[in-house]
C-alpha cells in the first residue's frame, strides 16, 4: 500500500473527523418540548374514564360521520382512527390578491382550489398517577359518562372498567392549487378541536348508556 505524503495524510485525517462530527452532532434543543407544543397538545387532547376502548371509537367514528368525514381505517386493536372529507378551498382575499397582481404585474399566481381534510385519532390508556393524563384532564369538562354496571353487560368486562382513556385527534389539510400543485398543514384552531371532543363527549355519554 503506498504511503501518503504527511501533509495529505493529515489533510485526510481531518476531513475523517469532520465528518464523523458532523455524522453525530446534534442541534441543541432538538428534542425539547416547548410550550406551544405542550399547550396545542391540550387542545387536541381529552380524558375519558369509565367506557371501554372500543365504545370510545364507535362514539368517535359517528361524531366524524356526522360532520362530513369518511372513514378510512380503524384499528380497534391499535385504538386508531382515520378519516377525511373534500371541501373547497376557494378564499375570496386570495383571489382578490391574484387578481391585482395579474393586473399590475402581468403575472398569473395559482390560487388555493380544492382541499382534503383529514383526521387522525388515536386513543391510549391513561393511568390515573400519570402526569400526561393529569394535563389532559384538566383541559375540558366533557359530559359525565357513569360506569356501566356488571348487571348491563356481564359478558363484557371492559364494559364495567373504570379505567381511563387519552384520546388524541390531530386535524390536518392538504391544499391543491390551480396549478395542481399541493400543500399541508395542521389545522390548530382551538374551536375545531372544541366542537369535535363536545360532540364527541355526547355520543360517548349515549354510547355508555346502550345495554
Amino acid at each position: 500500500m503506498p504511503h501518503l505524503p504527511k501533509c495529505q495524510a493529515t489533510f485526510l485525517i481531518a476531513i475523517i473527523l469532520g465528518l464523523v462530527g458532523c455524522a453525530h452532532r446534534v442541534p441543541d434543543g432538538a428534542f425539547d418540548v416547548s410550550p406551544n407544543m405542550m399547550a396545542q397538545r391540550q387542545v387536541e387532547s381529552r380524558k375519558f374514564t369509565g367506557i371501554s376502548e372500543e365504545e370510545i371509537l364507535i362514539a368517535s367514528a359517528n361524531v366524524l360521520q356526522d360532520m362530513g368525514f369518511n372513514l378510512e381505517n380503524t384499528e380497534v386493536k391499535l385504538g386508531v382512527l382515520t378519516a377525511n372529507k373534500q371541501r373547497d378551498a376557494t378564499n375570496a382575499g386570495e383571489v382578490t390578491g391574484a387578481i391585482l397582481i395579474a393586473a399590475f404585474l402581468k403575472k398569473n399566481v395559482a390560487i388555493s382550489k380544492d382541499q382534503t381534510i383529514r383526521v387522525a385519532l388515536v386513543i391510549k390508556p391513561a393511568s390515573s398517577d400519570s402526569v400526561i393524563s393529569t394535563l389532559y384532564s384538566g383541559a375540558s369538562n366533557p359530559a359525565p359518562v357513569p360506569t356501566k354496571t356488571a348487571k348491563s353487560k356481564k359478558s363484557d368486562p371492559a364494559a364495567t372498567s373504570s379505567e381511563s382513556y387519552i384520546v388524541r385527534a390531530t386535524f390536518q389539510r392538504i391544499v391543491r392549487k390551480t396549478d395542481n400543485s399541493t400543500y399541508a398543514e395542521t389545522m390548530k384552531d382551538p374551536e375545531l378541536y372544541q366542537e369535535f371532543f363536545d360532540k364527541l363527549s355526547k355520543s360517548v355519554f349515549i354510547e355508555a348508556q346502550k345495554i
